[in-house]
Formats: C-alpha cells, structure tokens, sequence
C-alpha cells in the first residue's frame, strides 16, 4: 500500500510540468544535477537527483531547482485531474475560479469527487501556497478516492507533535496517515508544521 501511495505522490510532483514552457522529459537518462542550489549534502538532495533523473520533476530554471520554492492549489487539484485522464465531472462553483482558466476543469472535478471542498467564503485560493496539512488532506482524500487503504493512520498517535495541536480539526486524520505511513520526513525538532507552505523541497521527499 505504502509503494502506491509513493508513486501517487511521485507523479504530484510533476506539478512542474504546469509551469509555461516547461517542458517535461519522458525518459530521463541519469545524469548530473544541473541545479547549482541543490548542496550535495542537502537533506532533500537524494530525493531531488531521483525525481530528476526519473522524469518527474524539472528545475524553475537551467541550474536552479528552488527548493525552497512553494507550489499552489491549483497546480496539485490540476495534476490529480490529469491523472485521471481529465474527467469532465462538475462540482461545487467557486467565486474565483472562472471559466477558462488552466486549472478551471481541476478543480470542478476535484470537488465533485469530495477531493476539495474550498473555504467558508465559497473560495478556492487557486493561487494560494498549499500547505502541508492542505496537501496531506487532499492526498489522503484522493487516496479514498481511489480506494486505497488509509487506515495506517487510524492509530497514529501524533499528539506528541509539540505543534499537534496546531492542526485544524479538518486536517487531524490526513495528518495521521502521512505520519503513521511514514509519507513526512521525522521533524528533527518534533513539529508538524501544518500551516506552513509545502516546499518544492519536501514534495520531493514525499
């Protein structure tokens, strides 16, 4: 179950291919990093070198990657979307998701199948940085989506988090089954974190 769910988050990672002019190679060979702000001691620079030289990931430029760089919502509901082979399913209408943008059909199919639902005000925050419990809610309901088993979390005891109870109540079980799947790199000063931005950097780790 484990190994789906990694290559489920592996292919999110190609949130890059998104970008204009971006161009994706299909079969990357392994070679070199081109990226001069990816250090070779870097905590995320394995996992940078594999999703580069598997084709999954491109860099923001020739020699940078951003690691620190942050990715929005509607670059991960689009990626799902294509996935899924681009279903013309329609949910919930937002106010500032209007027709014929890029991310438009997304983020209809990603509420019609429960994987979004927006906030209070009836937004989505197409351009809004996603943040980690964000992404670990949408993961984890488009995990159910595909019927994958999520109940490892069920049990995850993450209340020793000393920032657990920073989680909003919406969140409290996606986060549970990231950390109780292993999908979140151990926080060396034992915080979640989860209203941070997620980083271009710990996507590639996931």
């Amino acid at each position: 179950m484990k190994k789906r769910i990694l290559s489920i988050l592996l292919a999110l990672i190609m949130v890059a291919g998104l970008l204009p002019a971006a161009v994706l190679a299909a079969d990357a060979e392994e070679e070199d990093l081109p990226f001069t702000d990816v250090p070779e001691d870097a905590w995320y620079a394995d996992a940078v070198a594999y999703v580069y030289e598997k084709g999954l990931m491109i860099g923001t430029g020739e020699t940078t990657f951003s690691p620190e760089g942050t990715i929005t919502r509607a670059m991960i509901v689009t990626i799902l979307h294509r996935l899924e082979g681009e279903p013309a399913d329609e949910g919930m209408s937002f106010s500032d998701v209007t027709d014929g943008k890029w991310y438009t059909a997304g983020v209809s199919w990603a509420s019609a199948n429960g994987i979004v639902n927006g906030f209070p005000d009836r937004t989505f925050r197409p351009d809004g940085d996603i943040t980690r419990e964000q992404l670990a809610t949408i993961l984890h309901r488009y995990a159910k989506f595909k019927e994958m088993d999520v109940s490892v979390g069920e049990d995850t005891n993450i209340l020793s988090y000393y920032d657990a109870l920073d989680i909003g109540g919406w969140a409290m079980s996606a986060m549970q089954w990231v950390c109780g799947a292993s999908l979140l790199p151990e926080p060396e000063d034992g915080k979640l974190r989860p209203q941070d931005a997620a980083t271009r950097a710990e996507t590639a780790v996931l």
